[in-house]
């Protein structure tokens, strides 16, 4: 999706969300929630502190304003293609603390503890991915993890959900084993993925066996938490 696409659905973003995500149940704010709880929930497990973050394609900047105070973070940087998305973002949440940028206004400078992205690299084209992913790991600090989220292709949900949706019309998703392969390539390594998101409002009853299949590729959404390799 280019620039000027997003730039269109900037103001229409919650509401076009929310109309694909009726099926499940469930608002943006309660997905948002769980994906960066389960990736503090990682981080506390590898006794590792975020104190500066990323977010990588943050949009309108809620998961900023999350990731700030579920981190309990010192900076929060958003950045974004779409320049009518990072003016709504400082609007609703711009802070000493919550900053964003342009793509186009950004240099990565080595100095973030985590670096965390959500269903941006779909958008991307293939041939532009790999050298997207080289910048998020060159923000990031020697030894830095980057938090890689992605819808599943191989869950029906997620197909369901994303036809559904008006700015996943020309979405190129990416499956876990691919998104491992082309982390590899740009210079992570790969610690851990899991699987999240198996069970709809309609069936929540079964949400606490989750637990139990995070290992199974087939959960609505996946993360793969990597680490930069990079001494400089």
């Amino acid at each position: 999706m280019t620039q000027a696409e997003f730039d269109r659905f900037a103001n229409t973003y919650e509401q076009d969300l929310a109309k694909s995500l009726a099926v499940t149940g469930e608002g943006r704010e309660f997905y948002a929630q769980r994906r960066i709880g389960w990736t503090r929930q990682c981080l506390t497990q590898l006794k590792y502190s975020a104190q500066s973050i990323l977010d990588y394609g943050c949009g309108d900047g809620a998961n900023v304003r999350i990731l700030a105070v579920s981190f309990q973070a010192e900076r929060v940087l958003g950045v974004d293609i779409s320049s009518t998305s990072i003016h709504v973002a400082r609007e609703s949440y711009g802070s000493a603390e919550r900053q964003f940028l342009c793509t186009s206004e950004w240099t990565p400078d080595g100095a973030f503890d985590l670096s965390f992205t959500n269903g941006v690299f779909h958008h991307i084209p293939p041939g532009e991915r790999e050298a997207c992913l080289t910048a998020v790991r060159r923000s990031l600090r020697p030894g830095g993890l980057f938090a890689f989220w992605e819808n599943n292709p191989w869950n029906p949900g997620t197909n369901y959900v994303m036809s559904q949706c008006e700015f996943d019309v020309n979405a190129i998703t990416i499956s876990p084993r691919e998104a491992r392969k082309i982390l590899s390539r740009a210079g992570f390594r790969i610690l851990r993925t899991d699987s999240l998101f198996y069970f709809p409002r309609q069936l929540s009853g079964l949400r606490p066996i989750e637990r139990w299949l995070r290992s199974i590729p087939l959960g609505g959404q996946y993360i793969v938490l990597c680490q930069n390799q990079s001494s400089s």
